[in-house]
């Protein structure tokens, strides 16, 4: 079963992962991919912050999202990036009118995932490039407080996210070329479970892996959380909570 976010619910504290976390290297990796490149599209854009800051650089960028909430923020944050209500799977552009075409941390929502590939294929024109970062939870590299108290998110992340081996492959597939993938950011944490909890970073609208569940999966595994916090500090400690992950970068091009 393919499980959905309903981004419209989250859309107002969606940004607040853009204050807890540098993504500074992103972003120049982003603006190195666009460099030549006049015509910008952004798949999966949410509540712009990509696009807010490409359009600052003077690219003409546009932004597709299926979730009116998500868009409705980001026309808040800058009025100047065109946004289009719309899927992956159904680009709403003609073939060969982009010249880049980019989704960050929003390929684990497509729910037909070679269909989004044909789509880039058709709307990017020769010399185009496509860039997906996001996440491989197939590496066995990550480490995340998520994974380690609900379980499930694991199997979930696993279906939900292919392998960068098996995403350049689609690209190969589609017909692009010098297919390559880089470890765009490395993101080691450790947070007090107690402050977490208190602070809001543990609520269930803070990630899509948390949004995912239902709340009766969350609120057993929140408990357990909750109960190992009271455990340490009746032995006057900190239980401490942490994550190790990586976003892996992949770029590819049309002769």
């Amino acid at each position: 079963m393919h499980r959905l976010v309903n981004y419209d619910t989250i859309a107002e504290v969606y940004d607040r992962r853009y204050e807890r976390s540098d993504y500074s290297t992103i972003l120049r990796l982003l603006l190195d991919f666009v460099r030549g490149g006049k015509r910008l599209l952004e798949i999966g854009c949410g509540t712009g912050q990509w696009l807010s800051e490409l359009t600052k650089a003077g690219y003409d960028v546009v932004g597709l999202d299926p979730s009116r909430n998500m868009l409705k923020t980001a026309t808040e944050k800058s009025r100047q990036p065109e946004l289009i209500l719309g899927c992956a799977e159904s680009v709403p552009f003609g073939t060969s009118t982009i010249d880049r075409l980019f989704c960050i941390n929003a390929l684990h929502h497509f729910s037909q995932k070679e269909r989004f590939m044909t789509e880039a294929r058709r709307v990017l024109h020769n010399g185009g490039g496509i860039l997906i970062i996001r996440l491989d939870p197939h590496t066995g590299l990550d480490h995340w407080w998520i994974y380690d108290y609900f379980p499930q998110v694991i199997d979930i992340d696993k279906r939900r996210c292919p392998s960068t081996i098996s995403l350049r492959k689609s690209m190969q597939e589609n017909g692009f070329i010098n297919c390559k993938t880089i470890e765009a950011l490395h993101m080691p944490v450790k947070l007090s479970a107690r402050s977490a909890l208190q602070s809001g970073r543990l609520a269930k609208n803070t990630t899509s892996q948390l949004t995912i569940l239902t709340d009766e999966e969350y609120n057993a595994r929140i408990s357990r959380l909750i109960k190992d916090i009271e455990l340490k500090e009746a032995q006057h400690k900190d239980l401490t909570i942490g994550a190790d992950l990586r976003l892996y970068a992949t770029t590819a091009w049309l002769r």
